[in-house]
């Protein structure tokens, strides 16, 4: 199987073929974020990268069997009241994928993104030809993260409930939890309240965690575990965890930059349970 990533990110989509047990003899990756490159060559190094997906008339490829990709969603979330929707500077890279798909063909294709107003999400159904799967993360995973998946992989359906909860996952070593401790300011008590016992998202005693996203570290997103006389964030390792990536996937980049590729990600195991449609 020849596959093409669009928007590849740390290629998530290349763990889950992986896992799903899909052989795959090309995998050719988009992305242009210097940190998600350097997580999947550090990991996949025979990955054979393409640039920017603007230049895709300029590829010289086989015959692709499969296109995957999430592009950009940042006009299309629910969480910014001013988007412009498949028309913002970001999520209208999603005519890249659409012009992709007529120029190399492929036999299966699957274009994820997030939540949306009703009518962007027509206007993608329409020109695909297909209405999405609607999947909470929370299934296979300890992490709450609404998506959207349109695809012609056959048996493509919500994946059955394994109950993982984040207090099995959650980081117990001292030492490791003192590295992500929230140093508490003024600030802070005022944005969080009494560390995890005031305002923020408390995840102490939770089985599931807020969705990731891109500044882990800098805001209280997916949400604070307590720790000594205020709050931790999660740790590196949760955060693999949560969404399915081997642990240490990301161990040769900063703690910034791994909670940014992170957040970006997809869930390894929603997508490779898709995947296992292609075995069929």
């Amino acid at each position: 199987m020849n596959v093409l990533s669009l928007f590849d990110g740390i290629s998530c989509g290349q763990i889950a073929l992986e896992r799903a047990g899909i052989k795959v003899d090309n995998y050719f990756a988009s992305e242009i974020k210097k940190y998600a490159i350097q997580a999947t060559m550090d990991n996949y190094p025979n990955t054979q990268r393409l640039g920017d997906v603007h230049n895709y008339k300029e590829w010289d490829l086989p015959k692709i069997d499969l296109l995957i990709g999430g592009s950009p969603c940042q006009d299309f979330s629910l969480l910014k009241t001013n988007g412009k929707g498949i028309h913002g500077e970001k999520s209208s890279l999603f005519f890249k994928f659409v012009e992709s798909l007529h120029t190399f063909k492929p036999k299966y294709f699957l274009l994820e993104n997030v939540r949306m107003k009703k009518d962007q999400q027509d206007i993608i159904s329409a020109i695909l030809g297909i209405e999405p799967i609607a999947i909470n993360s929370n299934l296979v995973t300890f992490q709450n993260r609404h998506r959207l998946y349109w695809t012609n992989i056959p048996r493509a359906t919500q994946p059955e409930n394994e109950n993982v909860s984040f207090q099995d996952y959650k980081e117990t070593d001292y030492k490791i939890c003192k590295q992500y401790k929230v140093k508490r300011t003024p600030s802070r008590e005022t944005m969080w309240g009494e560390g995890t016992n005031g305002k923020c998202p408390n995840i102490t005693y939770r089985d599931k965690v807020n969705c990731l996203t891109v500044k882990q570290d800098r805001w209280s997103s997916a949400g604070l575990v307590e720790f000594e006389d205020f709050c931790r964030y999660l740790t590196v390792k949760e955060c693999e965890l949560a969404q399915g990536v081997p642990v240490g996937y990301t161990s040769n980049l900063s703690r910034s930059q791994s909670y940014n590729v992170l957040g970006d990600g997809w869930t390894v195991d929603v997508i490779a349970h898709i995947f296992k449609g292609l075995k069929q």
